[in-house]
């Protein structure tokens, strides 16, 4: 039709142009996104998520919002993406999703409206799998959050759900701390870039059609802190623990950070998690946490019948007795060596080394541990019993607490986001020292150093 109109009036006139609008649906019409992470760690930690890592594993998700030409707010729901994943495509080496959105395309000098178009966007990595209706995390098609507890219980871990896709408000990821470091998994959420950035460090709310094919870079920063603690046993005045004499660790109770909470993938203040509750309604509380070491030694108490503390939860069974005193025990107990505190009872010892972290929830309270411990002495002339219950000898329960503090200064030791932080527990005859240090995340070079001062001798 445009072809004959400019026939028609090439009759009438000299010259006439003719403009013809490109249809909505072009290639530079279509929402594309691109992604890094702010931080980078050393090789080697698949667990720990960076740029490469991402784009070699399940990718990243979106919630993208619809609100015409009204602002973003808490009453609409992600109606243009929910929980989109976004994978990377090796061949095209660009970010790649299905089905393709296009933005809306009512402003511009072609445009049929005055209307503005706005659409927010919200990103979280890793991406999982979920039900759209409930929010639930589909299992088991995301390896990254189930791991059995005991025989009959499957508890999920890591991200175990997310809002529904009709949902108003704010898009929120449900997250539980993994203790066990071959499966932790770490949690990032998307802000815009520190340059080229109208806001950086928060969400892209109420963002217009580009006009360009610019893409929606999302900067991934660390939800989470990344936790390391180890043990081991510095006997005063010897190199190691005598040969008649084991070190066992009942409970190891941590103050300072959440083991679970929900993710507001819209932050407030820049390049700073919102973490809420588990709820995702009130301000996160952490409760302190301990993990046992669920010994059957007739101090795990009782309830209807059944031992309570049968299982061993999050300590690694090197440190914890599960068989006979004897030569043929296979858990030592603590040792001169030093090893990874943190592991179920399904993963075997030589799986997890002692650099291996876990990650936590950062609330930024104050860092307190309390470890519950046993020194076991056999010795045939006494009358009582070890916790075993056959091998007469000594066992003498300790419990320190340690709160951690700056060495440089009186000031209470916290744990931050985006921050690796490590912690020595040196076990000894007559007393327990306590060391941390705050490691950084780039590159694994050394942010923060913290030497704490060592317990004094106990009575």
């Amino acid at each position: 039709m445009f072809a004959t109109a400019a026939v028609l009036l090439a009759a009438c006139v000299k010259t006439q142009t003719l403009d013809v609008v490109a249809p909505v649906g072009a290639d530079e019409s279509a929402v594309s996104f691109d992604v890094y992470t702010s931080r980078t760690t050393k090789a080697g930690k698949p667990q720990v998520i960076t740029t490469d890592s991402l784009k070699k594993g399940p990718g990243f998700g979106v919630f993208a919002y619809y609100t015409n030409n009204g602002k973003y707010d808490q009453y609409v729901n992600p109606n243009f993406m929910y929980n989109q994943q976004v994978k990377w495509n090796s061949g095209s080496q660009v970010w790649t999703y299905e089905p393709v959105k296009y933005w809306p395309n009512e402003t511009g000098n072609a445009a049929v409206s005055d209307d503005l178009d706005y659409v927010t966007f919200f990103a979280y990595a890793p991406y999982v799998n979920s039900d759209p209706s409930t929010g639930a995390v589909k299992l088991p098609e995301s390896p990254l959050v189930s791991i059995k507890l005991d025989e009959t219980v499957e508890q999920q871990r890591n991200i175990t759900g997310m809002i529904t896709n009709t949902t108003m408000g704010d898009p929120k990821i449900k997250y539980v701390v993994d203790w066990n470091p071959a499966t932790s998994v770490d949690l990032l959420w998307g802000v815009q870039p520190a340059t080229n950035a109208e806001k950086p460090g928060l969400p892209y709310l109420n963002q217009l059609k580009p006009k360009t094919n610019d893409r929606t870079n999302f900067n991934m920063r660390h939800a989470l802190a990344k936790l390391n603690v180890t043990i081991d046993a510095k006997v005063d005045g010897a190199d190691k623990v005598a040969d008649s004499t084991r070190i066992y660790v009942r409970s190891i109770t941590f103050e300072g950070f959440a083991t679970k909470g929900t993710l507001n993938l819209n932050n407030t203040d820049a390049d700073t998690p919102l973490w809420l509750d588990y709820a995702g309604i009130d301000n996160l509380v952490a409760e302190p946490v301990t993990i046992t070491d669920g010994r059957k030694d007739g101090k795990e108490g009782y309830k209807d019948g059944k031992a309570t503390r049968e299982k061993v939860l999050g300590l690694n069974p090197v440190l914890v007795q599960s068989a006979p005193y004897g030569d043929s025990l296979e858990t030592v107990g603590v040792t001169d060596k030093t090893v990874n505190v943190f592991m179920p009872i399904d993963t075997t010892a030589a799986t997890i080394s002692a650099e291996d972290p876990i990650f936590v929830i950062p609330n930024g309270d104050p860092v307190k541990i309390t470890i519950v411990y046993d020194v076991e002495t056999k010795d045939s002339k006494l009358a009582g019993y070890l916790s075993d219950g056959v091998t007469h000898g000594s066992s003498i329960e300790n419990t320190i607490t340690k709160e951690l503090k700056y060495a440089s200064s009186d000031e209470a030791l916290k744990i931050f986001p985006g921050l690796g932080h490590v912690f020595h527990l040196h076990l000894g005859m007559t007393s327990v020292k306590v060391e941390a240090s705050v490691t950084g995340w780039t590159d694994g070079n050394v942010i923060r150093e913290v030497d704490l001062p060592a317990n004094t001798p106990s009575n």
